[in-house]
């Protein structure tokens, strides 16, 4: 009997064993991505600084060749771009909060005070109503039709139990 202790034993610490060198594997992995990922984040924030450094090179330049109507042709060109891209991301956030709002208020009144709130507060508002209504469990014995048990999924016991009403509602579906 105490074999059979020390064998159940020797067993259990193999599978731990086993069970744990995928998640080192695992974590080794992860962390050599996660390095790899900030190397690139660096490079890539070195590179943003040398291409802003260059473009204060470039514009200095030309303020010093006396091409400065260049210089502010691009800058008024670069303003209208800006420009066009701020008020499109405007009307965005304007249809984004007029969709929520919606979603959320229940009358007009609601609806005026959620207007003063913003983008994210509304996403918040949403998502959380989302999650509560998705947690309320539905009304049981309610009045319609309702689809049968799934037999497939109960436990034999309960499904020789309540056999006689689960071939009934079937019945009830193909008579309809």
């Amino acid at each position: 009997m105490s074999e059979e202790k020390v064998q159940e034993s020797v067993q259990e610490n193999l599978d731990i064993k086993v069970e744990s060198k995928p998640e080192s594997a695992d974590s080794g992995l992860l962390q050599e991505v996660m390095a790899k990922k900030a190397t690139i984040k660096e490079r890539d924030a070195r590179i943003a600084e040398l291409e802003a450094a260059e473009e204060d090179r470039r514009q200095k330049q030309l303020s010093d060749e006396g091409k400065k109507d260049e210089l502010l042709a691009e800058y008024k060109a670069g303003k209208e771009k800006d420009r066009a891209e701020l008020d499109r991301l405007r009307k965005y956030e304007d249809d984004e909060k007029t969709n929520l709002i919606a979603s959320i208020a229940s009358d007009d009144a609601e609806a005026e005070e959620l207007e003063k709130e913003s983008l994210s507060t509304l996403r918040l508002l949403n998502k959380k109503i989302a999650t509560k209504s998705a947690e309320t469990p539905t009304a049981r014995g309610s009045v319609g039709n309702q689809p049968p048990p799934d037999f497939t999924k109960m436990a034999a016991e309960d499904v020789k139990k309540n056999w006689g009403n689960i071939l009934r509602s079937y019945k009830k579906i193909n008579s309809t």
